[in-house]
């Protein structure tokens, strides 16, 4: 971040090569200093871990099955000049999603990734998901800054297991019978399972 981004000049020009019996004219020079992107932004989290000489950083979550929303939000440090494109931090999710069950979202006040769940995951499916998440900048990094581009987080969710209520099958039934036929006759086979196969629970 810059300390200064304007600056103001007052400009004078005197004719009779500068003697103090010429005269002058005054102008004001405006100049920007626009920031460019030559810091990519770097995930941070307490959880680090130390791979091939390098920190990779990892997430965590619990996600209740069957529900939807934001699961974790993922945290940047950018060092360039904030609300511009050189600081604004654009989120991929690039393994670990062959379903897109997911999404990631840009944060607009605090640049952070927020991970949402747009599809409801079965926990007899699948307990353990993990992801892998990239981050760049919307404006591209100098060319003369020698490391990457963009930095990457691995997210690791759990799914929580809920009870879940019997399923009949099919549903809805059809049942065609004769009128005025006995009480106590056959009227269909019914069909449920529990979705709750890894709980000891049974159907009456």
């Amino acid at each position: 971040t810059l300390p200064t981004t304007q600056y103001e000049l007052e400009i004078v020009a005197q004719d009779m090569k500068g003697r103090d019996v010429g005269l002058t004219g005054t102008s004001t020079a405006t100049i920007t200093i626009t920031d460019k992107n030559d810091h990519a932004p770097e995930f941070t989290h307490s959880l680090m871990q130390l791979v091939t000489g390098m920190t990779h950083v990892q997430f965590q979550a619990n996600v209740d099955e069957g529900s939807t929303g934001v699961v974790v939000n993922l945290t940047v440090d950018d060092r360039d000049d904030p609300a511009t494109g050189a600081w604004r931090a654009i989120y991929s999710i690039i393994n670990g999603d062959p379903t897109q069950s997911f999404e990631i979202q840009t944060n607009p006040d605090n640049n952070e990734g927020m991970l949402s769940l747009i599809k409801p995951l079965d926990y007899e499916s699948l307990v353990f998901h993990t992801l892998l998440i990239k981050v760049e900048n919307e404006d591209p990094l100098v060319p003369e800054v020698g490391y990457s581009s963009s930095s990457t987080a691995t997210v690791h969710i759990t799914i929580l297991d809920v009870n879940e209520g019997p399923v009949f099958f099919p549903d809805p039934l059809q049942v065609t019978k004769m009128e005025n036929i006995p009480l106590g006759s056959f009227v269909a086979l019914l069909n449920a399972t529990d979705p709750d196969v890894l709980q000891s629970q049974s159907i009456r």
